[in-house]
This record gives structure tokens, C-alpha cells and sequence, in this order.
């Protein structure tokens, strides 16, 4: 292993951290807040530029990232990032559990959602946009942030982007890596800005709006108030971020071909077709379980469709009382927490083209009992999968089945109060989702070694699992 190179980079990606930080303290001078609030900041980033100057000081001979490196690189990325993104929450004494804090910044940077604030409004303007901040950096990948923005641009950095970016395939838009990292990140940060422009003119103070589309963008859902978007009342608004964080759990290599302005191989895409296809059918669905609770029809309509968006995108913002809705409504939304949106998005879950896969395999060995000596070929609109990606996908399946089922029973023996509550926690956040079905609580009522086992379990759901297994394999540690 070129654990050289690993050290290199990891100490450059913290450099870059330290860098990120600069904006809430920015924040947090613009409002005129404590000098404690500016100093944990401060001593935040001195911290990360003395241990990535460290790193980064003599450069190593050997550049070369291989699939073993690549992954360790990513998983190790995304746990010293959220631990030191942790650190100003925990000085300036806003979290003072550093396990609390490192729970709160894992939900952020993996656009989970999840929270243990009962109340947000203890943070300050610059530890709360930097809550949401990490939506932000996190929706595209943090890597893939990285990426676009370091002059290096080796070959080995394919094998980090494709440990990081979620999907049963990679794909590049251009023939360069770097360059496709720049483009997706210029369609997520333009469509953005077109999502706080939109809030804003709903009515939606500037702060507010920039908060919630940073929460919207990075499908994480984090917000400015504990009632969410419900504390606006505003019709619009409900509808303006249904549809946004919609249009976020869509497969970004698809935005570049109407860049291309190649509309129609946009709208013949089989994963797009089915991921609005469910969203339609569910909403339906659950306007027709709902009705009885709701005396105004477009209410009805709104916060249903609203759920469903919010759910399958794993985004996880908040408009009304879940636990009043009818068990089938609250089933629906469930399974919804499993599918997630489209590979390549910002969305979590296990990914609508994976499921479509899984569903054309179940079906062609159903046909192969009836027809043995028949060649069966499996088609995603005109693209065959191959065997080596559909063996894939269900060996993913069964991984993510086993970890779920792991998770699910060390949960259970911390929280043996409500079944519901412990099965969407786990689900919540190993699919990053962010809200509890069952309760209105937040995930304080866990102990610190859940909240911690958790915070593990969002950052292995957002890296698909295999980066953050291959952690604890003694074999990724050899030299060979």
C-alpha cells in the first residue's frame, strides 16, 4: 500500500477544510458574534493547517492510488472531516460532547439530516451555516469538491472518485477526470443559486433561503428553526422545495446532456422515468390515506407530495407531524427511506437503478424455470448490464442487508422501548435520510455509543459501505 501518498493527500484535504472554515467565520464576523464563537474557528483551522502542513511537508516519490488506496483515502477523508468539523461546535461549547458534535457534522457532511439539537436556535449564525454548510460540501462529494479544485490530477484520483461518488457504475461526462469534477460541481453549485434565488423571492429571508438550499442541494435537510419548512406556512415555499430537492435526487451526469442540449436521451433515461413514476405513484397514493386529516385539499396535496420528495431524496425536511399520519402512509415512506433517489445524485438510499436491476434479475430467473435453454440478456432502456455489474449489485444487496440487520440489533439493545422507532433510526441513518418515524424526538434519546455507532453507519451509507469496511480489515493496513 502507498501509504505515502495516503498521507499526502489526506493532509491536503485537511488544508482544504481549514480553508472551508474561513466562510463561518466570515459569518460570524458580519453578525458581530462572541469572540468565543470566532476563537473555536480559529483554533479549528489553526489545528487542521499545523497537521496538514505536517502531512503535506516532504511529497512522496511514488503517485500512484490504486483501488485499495482510493478507498481508504475516501473513508479516512470523511471521518477526519467530520471530527474536525466538529471541533468549533465543541470549543465555542454549543455541542460540548465532542461524540454529540462528531454526530451532528457526520449528519451534515453525509446530508443525512439527523440531529441531536432539540433546539437549533442555540446555535450561533456561523456554527449554524456551517451546520448547513456541510450539506453543501457534502451533497457532490467531498472528494469530488477536492478534486475540482487541486492542480493535481493523476490518474489514481479515478479510483478515489469512484469510491466516492454513489452508484452501481462510475461515469465520467468528458474525457478527463478533473474536468468532469468541475462540470458537475458547476451544475450543482448554478442550480443552487437558482435555489436560493427562487426561496428568496418566495419571501424567504436571505439568510434563510441560502440555509435552506444548502439543506435542499445536498439533500441533508438541516434548517434554520425545529419546525423546518413548517414554520413559514407558506404554500410555496412547500411547493418550491418539494420540487427542488426533487430535481436534486436526479443523476447530474443527466443535467450535462441538456447542457448538451440533448433533451431527448435526458427524458428516455430509464432510471428518470422510474424515479418520477414512484414519486407520482406514492404521492397518489398517500394523498388518498391522508385526506381524512386535512380540511383543505391543496394542504392535502402539498405536504403529501412534499414527504414523498423529501423522503425518497433522503433530504429530510419537515412540514407536518408524521406520527399522526395512518401506518400505511408512514409504510409507504419507509420503504421510500430504503429506494433513495438516482445513483450520480445527491440523494442517499440504495438507489432506484439498483433496485430496477435487482427486479430485472428476479424476473429473468423466473423465466429461465420456464425457458432453461433460453440466453437471457438484462436491459436498462438500450444499455445491457453486464454480468460483473449485476453480480455486483447483488453483492451489494446482501452487504447492505447484513449491515442494516447488525446495526438494527446493536440499536435494539440500547433502545428496547419502541420497535418502529429503532427500525427507522437505523434506517434513517444508514440511508441518510434524517428524521425518526414513530417519534417526534430527536436522536439524543440514544446513548453515546449508539449516537457514535451511527454516526459511523451515515458516513459507510454515503460511501456504499465498502470504503468504510475495508477500515477495519487488517489486510487494507498490509504493505501489499
Amino acid at each position: 500500500m502507498n501509504r505515502a501518498m495516503v498521507r499526502f493527500l489526506l493532509s491536503k484535504l485537511l488544508i482544504i477544510e481549514a480553508g472551508l472554515l474561513l466562510v463561518p467565520l466570515v459569518i460570524s464576523v458580519i453578525y458581530q458574534e462572541d469572540w468565543s464563537i470566532k476563537l473555536s474557528i480559529l483554533y479549528t483551522i489553526g489545528l487542521l493547517l499545523c497537521l496538514g502542513g505536517l502531512g503535506s511537508w516532504s511529497k512522496p516519490q511514488n503517485h500512484h492510488i490504486y483501488t485499495k488506496e482510493g478507498m481508504l483515502i475516501v473513508a479516512l477523508c470523511w471521518v477526519f472531516w467530520s471530527f474536525f468539523g466538529a471541533l468549533p461546535f465543541v470549543f465555542s461549547g454549543q455541542i460540548p460532547s465532542i461524540i454529540d458534535a462528531f454526530f451532528e457534522v457526520s449528519s451534515g457532511f453525509t446530508t443525512t439530516g439527523a440531529t441531536i439539537l432539540p433546539d437549533v436556535s442555540v446555535l450561533s449564525h456561523s456554527l449554524l451555516f456551517w451546520r448547513s454548510f456541510t450539506h453543501l460540501i457534502g451533497g457532490m462529494g467531498v472528494l469530488v469538491f477536492a478534486l475540482a479544485i487541486m492542480s493535481n490530477s493523476k490518474n489514481g484520483h479515478h479510483e478515489v472518485m469512484r469510491a466516492e461518488v454513489p452508484g452501481p457504475v462510475f461515469g465520467k461526462v468528458v474525457a478527463k477526470l478533473k474536468n468532469t469534477a468541475q462540470i458537475l460541481y458547476f451544475i450543482y453549485m448554478g442550480m443552487f443559486l437558482v435555489f436560493t434565488l427562487i426561496l428568496w423571492l418566495c419571501g424567504m429571508p436571505l439568510f434563510d433561503s441560502i440555509i435552506t438550499a444548502m439543506g435542499g442541494a445536498g439533500t441533508g435537510g438541516f434548517g434554520v428553526y425545529n419546525d423546518s419548512i413548517a414554520h413559514y406556512n407558506n404554500p410555496l415555499i412547500t411547493y418550491v422545495v418539494a420540487f427542488g430537492v426533487m430535481l436534486f435526487g436526479i443523476n447530474f451526469n443527466l443535467y450535462y446532456l441538456i447542457l448538451m442540449r440533448k433533451f431527448k436521451l435526458f427524458f428516455k433515461d430509464t432510471e428518470l422515468r422510474l424515479y418520477l413514476g414512484i414519486i407520482l405513484v406514492a404521492t397518489i397514493v398517500i394523498i388518498l390515506n391522508v385526506s381524512h386529516l386535512y380540511t383543505n385539499i391543496n394542504q392535502t396535496v402539498s405536504f403529501s407530495f412534499f414527504q414523498v420528495t423529501n423522503v425518497i431524496t433522503t433530504t429530510g425536511f419537515g412540514i407536518t407531524d408524521l406520527t399522526a399520519w395512518p401506518l400505511l402512509a408512514q409504510f409507504i415512506l419507509l420503504l421510500l427511506m430504503f429506494l433513495g433517489g438516482s445513483a450520480g445524485s445527491t440523494a442517499g438510499g440504495f438507489k432506484v437503478i439498483r433496485a430496477l436491476i435487482i427486479s430485472k434479475i428476479v424476473k429473468n430467473e423466473v423465466l429461465r424455470t420456464l425457458y432453461p435453454r433460453r440466453i437471457m440478456s438484462l436491459h436498462i432502456g438500450e444499455n445491457i448490464i453486464d454480468k460483473e455489474t449485476q453480480h455486483s449489485v447483488l453483492k451489494y444487496l446482501a452487504i447492505y442487508i447484513i449491515m442494516f440487520v447488525c446495526l438494527l440489533f446493536c440499536l435494539s439493545i440500547d433502545h428496547q422501548k419502541d420497535f418502529m422507532v429503532v427500525v427507522s433510526a437505523a434506517a434513517s441513518t444508514f440511508n441518510n435520510i434524517g428524521p425518526m418515524l414513530g417519534t417526534a424526538e430527536t436522536f439524543d434519546i440514544f446513548s453515546p455509543f449508539s449516537k457514535l455507532l451511527m454516526s459511523l453507519a451515515m458516513i459507510a451509507g454515503r460511501l456504499e459501505i465498502y470504503p468504510m469496511l475495508l477500515l477495519f480489515l487488517k489486510r487494507t493496513w498490509s504493505k501489499y
